[in-house]
């Protein structure tokens, strides 16, 4: 038997796809969603929802899904069998399933038919199949035999960007074509006297500037509706367009999008466009927008879908998801803005504040010292009392709780306040805490059991009020517990509290921008231990002796992070899960967690683009997170999770009087404009009653993959399962692996979109999970990096789940650290909680802002961009790890990683390519009685390779480490230890591993060759170093290889598997294995992958019955796993 033989496998089959969703239908109470060759079924549950049902693999081949055409059975329902069509790019198949009782069957295939030229669209002709082609061509196709019945060109051969096929017969079927001149060509292939004659078409329609991308035709009004490349939707009143000579008029021109339309589809009473701005309109016949739905992200939306009897709208985006949106009627119930009609001759005066009691009670006061209720169940205004003393200045706040929960507070600038019980106003009570103006006013609850009004007066004095009351409900009683301290700063005042879980601690926000932790009782300070640290600021007599009246000691905070949120203010703080959230008018909010009595910051995100105010967070019912905040002129409810803007209010700005308030019954929210109340109020809360179908990925192309670790999670936990396999059938095989335990791969993924991503890839159910996304770049995240990876408890107490470092780097020269802990959590579908906590970053430009003598410097370039990280971990007690960076400007630079990855320092760089530096790779040598040493290979766009002694550059007194100039710059390294010209141009691609003879360096160029060379590692003897100052190691190339053409492209992921093994992929969509070890790396086999523009690629061995797994990023995400 030949040797090669042997060698058979790997093979490599594709187990997981995230690709740009290209094709979607509804079929019956069933959706066909088309993503790479892959098929996806959703099917309408008990609930009336719809989820995953099955997913055929591979159904088109290496072609991508763009359509589907379902056979018409009038005999029979949709809803148990059906023939349906699959088609897109030049292949076609037919497939035949069944459905019936809740099961996916497949009972008849048919061959994949490769057509001549592109497929536009496909239509069902007396059990034929009519295809109109990419130049101007019909052909009728019989999908049984797989052969063509007829071909019928038009006179006009031009290039097409769509089609649209109208009749059920041949001799009605009617093509209406959109050429690349912008017109519509309108023919029909029957008028051919002969086969092969060409057509000459009927009718030329113009309007459109730009290329067309879409049309659609409703017969029952005689509307045909066309999307275009100059971002308009066109509808054109054509009658019966089976009729020759018909007229054809336009009668509408719809602008509403703000990039190129991609899809548009008439139904009945509405017109649904999507596009490249990722947005899905929703248009009357006569071209008024009735609704706009936002939420996918990246470069649009590729595939548009309707069912007009359940009312919906279901869109696939080039993020990979899929959402289902409600259309108008059974959309978001809401009332709009309205005013309250406060104006009147017998309310005199000007409202000056306003807020909400609950979602359905207003409460507003006047310069006159009135305050006013407003029931919307009664639809009338109530005065509830007058009080001369809070005329010219008042602060208006209500108490949060449930509705009905009626208590207010109102302050004035003379150090009083008035706590009002909404139903008992007579009962109000007044106190006068201060001898000067009342700041600001903010409420704390704890459950239902403590209820705490907090009141800021002159030189950072906090008043602590507990309210409770009496048995009968008809009287409160208010008193003072303590008095807290703000930090000295120039405007002194808190601006929102919240009790921290379970109740001893209270978060507070200043107008600093600070975030600071007081006790909410100060006798429990003793308990905590931290009396002396408390006494230590406080500045009456008796505060850390405890002694005295409370009133009258005024404490300090126990933990400050001063000006977190910047100057203007911190806005909210929530507690919610173990974690304090807070907002600011830095257009971010933090999440923060409390630890030995101390905040600590754990991550910074913001919001959508242009929310500069963050105004406050809430906790929906579904686990998830809303962000409130202020967009220019409007308010907006933002969520996260849909990255869409589920409300928007036009209310003028921040910068005046407002409340929000949300219940599981409604969401309000309330403002002064005009002299009047305007109020927006919407059933139902905060959430959309839209569907996620499948989680977005990433909005843009995805430049690196990294493996983290596994976690096996065991029947009890459950294993996560968002596909679930059908289950075989008696005397089906199995695949290896999936009778296996819940092995979940976890693996991080970064974008041009600004965020870094992780997922979860089980092994046995073939899905994946976003856990969480970071967006804490600035620009695109080009590189990371892991490392320090372990388990929870650490090696002492180990627990199920992982931790790890991340270094994440990309666009203007910035790079973050933090740690992601990720642990097993019932709750979710993916079985796994994934906590991120934010340790440092750095930036170039920060750097050189801290230069004393700049202007004698050339300025680092802005956009420096790091290519590539490498993570060198250093065996030196005390010393973090070094972080490698290529950079686009020239440098190498190295990172020292202090204090667990909370410092983060430059330390040293070296201009030796003096060109863009493409990657940067570390690795270990090691050999008996000789010192681990680290090495640093280097690679840049002339196709050299450098190689560094990190080891001997971090000795004390090393020559390879020059000392900087300037004491401010980093150290500048020396020169390598070896250089080799492995290409001709960029090296893309860089991998080692270590074997007997030294270590074996493999590297992929942009020229499509690879190159692979044994490096040996040679230490002189000790005899030879004798009298000499430090023992230097010798590298030198043993065995060098190229392959000169090994891929048709830029090869841009590498991986040596072994040392008789390497896989490598490249931008022409090929996944080849290479045998190592017996001279020059012979080809193998070499499988198709769909994922385009692949930017990097990682591998991994997963468990001997599971094989290797393979994860493959660019314009989506593939995985592929072989067996060795």
């Amino acid at each position: 038997m030949d040797a090669h033989e042997d060698y058979v496998w790997p093979r490599a089959t594709s187990e997981l796809i995230l690709l740009p969703v290209t094709g979607l239908e509804c079929v019956g109470e069933r959706l066909l969603a088309g993503e790479g060759p892959d098929v996806l079924v959703y099917t309408l549950d008990f609930g009336g929802h719809l989820r995953m049902m099955k997913r055929v693999q591979n159904l088109l081949g290496h072609y991508l899904i763009h359509g589907f055409r379902v056979r018409p059975e009038p005999s029979r329902e949709l809803d148990s069998e059906v023939m349906v069509a699959a088609f897109g790019s030049k292949g076609l198949r037919i497939v035949k399933i069944s459905w019936g009782q809740g099961r996916f069957r497949e009972l008849w295939r048919s061959g994949l038919w490769n057509m001549s030229d592109w497929i536009w669209d496909a239509r069902w002709l007396e059990g034929n199949i009519a295809l109109a082609l990419g130049h101007n061509s019909v052909v009728l196709y019989d999908p049984v035999v797989g052969c063509s019945l007829q071909d019928v060109p038009c006179t006009d051969r031009c290039t097409l960007s769509s089609a649209c096929l109208i009749g059920d017969t041949w001799k009605e079927l009617t093509v209406v074509a959109g050429a690349v001149s912008n017109q519509l060509l309108v023919w029909y292939p029957a008028a051919a006297l002969k086969d092969d004659k060409p057509v000459a078409p009927d009718r030329r329609v113009s309007g459109h500037v730009g290329v067309i991308f879409s049309m659609s035709y409703l017969e029952s009004k005689g509307l045909l509706a066309t999307a275009s490349e100059d971002r308009s939707v066109r509808i054109w009143k054509v009658g019966d367009l089976r009729v020759p000579g018909g007229r054809v008029q336009n009668i509408g021109h719809c602008f509403g999008h703000s990039a190129r339309v991609w899809q548009v589809k008439l139904l009945e009473n509405y017109l649904i466009s999507a596009g490249e701005d990722c947005v899905c309109l929703v248009w009357s016949h006569e071209g008024e927008i009735l609704q706009a739905f936002r939420g996918h992200q990246g470069r649009g939306i590729r595939a548009l879908a309707a069912h007009e009897r359940q009312a919906w709208v279901i869109t696939g985006g080039d993020d990979s998801g899929i959402r289902l949106w409600h259309l108008v009627g059974r959309g978001h119930p809401g009332s709009g803005v309205f005013a309250l009609s406060f104006k009147s001759h017998s309310r005199p005066g000007v409202l000056k504040a306003v807020t909400l009691a609950g979602s359905w009670r207003v409460l507003a006061v006047t310069d006159t010292g009135a305050l006013y209720l407003y029931d919307l169940e009664v639809k009338c205004w109530e005065q509830l009392l007058e009080d001369m003393r809070f005329q010219s200045y008042c602060l208006l706040e209500a108490a949060p709780g449930p509705e009905g929960f009626g208590l207010c507070a109102l302050a004035n600038g003379e150090g009083r306040v008035k706590v009002v019980p909404i139903n008992t106003p007579t009962a109000a009570v007044d106190l006068t805490l201060f001898p000067g103006k009342v700041h600001s006013l903010s409420w704390a609850l704890r459950g239902y059991e403590e209820l705490l009004l907090l009141a800021s007066g002159p030189g950072g004095v906090v008043a602590c009020l507990e309210v409770s009351a009496a048995p009968s409900g008809k009287a409160i009683f208010v008193k003072e517990r303590c008095r807290y301290l703000l930090p000295p700063s120039k405007q002194r005042w808190h601006t929102c509290s919240a009790f921290l879980p379970p109740g001893d601690f209270l978060v507070c926000g200043d107008r600093r921008g600070s975030v600071l932790l007081y006790p909410s009782r100060p006798e429990l300070l003793k308990d905590l231990g931290v009396v002396s640290k408390v006494g230590a600021i406080t500045s009456a007599p008796g505060a850390g002796s405890g002694e005295g009246e409370p009133s009258l000691a005024e404490w300090g905070p126990v933990s400050t992070l001063p000006s977190l949120h910047g100057k203007q203010g911190v806005t909210s703080v929530t507690c919610h899960g173990g974690y304090v959230y807070t907002t600011g008018r830095d257009g971010s909010y933090y999440q923060l967690f409390v630890r030995g009595g101390q905040l600590q910051p754990v991550l910074r995100q913001k919001p959508c683009r242009g929310m500069n105010w963050v105004a406050g967070v809430r906790m929906v019912a579904d686990g998830s997170m809303v962000i409130l905040g202020f967009h220019a002129n409007e308010f907006v409810v933002w969520s996260p999770r849909s990255h869409e803007k589920l409300h928007i209010i036009n209310c003028g700005g921040g910068h005046r009087s407002w409340a929000f308030s949300d219940t599981e019954a409604a969401m309000a929210f309330a403002y002064l404009k005009d002299g009047d109340v305007m109020l927006y109020r919407a059933l139902g809360g905060c959430t959309r009653p839209h569907v996620i179908l499948r989680e977005s990925l990433h909005g843009r192309e995805i430049t690196c993959v990294k493996r983290v670790g596994s976690i096996s999670l065991g029947p009890e936990s459950g294993v996560p399962s968002f596909l679930q396999p059908d289950h075989p059938e008696p005397g089906e095989p199995v695949e290896p692996g999936s009778e296996g335990p819940g092995l979940i791969d976890i693996v991080i993924t970064c974008s041009e979109d600004t965020t870094v991503c992780v997922l979860a890839l089980p092994t046995a159910t073939g899905s994946a999970h976003a856990l969480t996304a970071v967006c804490n770049h600035i620009s695109s995240v080009r590189a990371v990096a892991v490392w320090g990876v372990g388990t929870p408890g650490g090696p002492q107490d180990p627990q199920p789940g992982l931790t790890a470092h991340v270094v994440s780097a990309g666009g203007r020269a910035e790079m973050h650290c933090f740690t992601i802990m990720v642990t097993p959590d019932p709750s979710p579908p993916s079985r796994l909680a994934c906590h991120v906590m934010h340790l440092s970053s750095h930036r170039l430009d920060e750097y050189w802002d801290r230069q004393r003598h700049r202007h004698r410097m050339v300025k680092v370039d802005p956009e420096t961009r790091y290519m590539s990280l490498a993570v060198c971990e250093l065996d030196r007690p005390g010393l973090g790890p070094l972080v490698a960076a290529a950079c686009s400007d020239g440098a190498v630079r190295l990172f020292l990683l202090q204090d667990s990855g909370r410092r983060l320092q430059l330390l040293a760089e070296t201009f030796h390519h003096k060109r863009c530096v493409l990657k940067v790779h570390a690795f270990t040598h090691e050999a008996p009685n000789q010192r681990r040493r680290l090495f640093l290979c280097s690679a840049a766009t002339d196709g050299s390779l450098a190689f560094w002694d990190l080891t001997t550059m971090l000795d004390q007194g090393s020559p390879a480490l020059e000392a900087a100039v300037d004491p401010g710059l980093p150290c500048q390294l020396g020169s390598p230890c070896l250089t080799v010209q492995a290409h001709s141009c960029g090296v893309n691609s860089l991998h080692t591993l270590p074997t007997r003879e030294g270590h074996l360096v493999a590297s992929g160029s942009e020229d499509g060759s690879l190159h692979v060379f044994v490096l040996a590692v040679e230490m002189p003897e000790l005899e030879e170093a004798v009298g000499a100052a430090e023992l230097l190691p010798q590298l030198q190339v043993l065995e060098e290889y190229s392959i000169p053409c090994a891929h048709a492209a830029h090869v841009t992921g590498l991986k040596i598997l072994s040392p008789s093994l390497m896989v490598s992929a490249s931008i022409d969509q090929r996944l080849t294995f290479w045998r190592l070890g017996h001279g020059e790396p012979t080809f193998m086999n070499s499988t198709v992958y769909h994922v385009a523009d692949v930017a990097d690629m990682d591998c991994w061995p997963v468990s001997p019955e599971f094989g290797h797994r393979c994860a493959l990023g660019g314009q989506g995400l593939e995985v592929y796993n072989w067996y060795d």
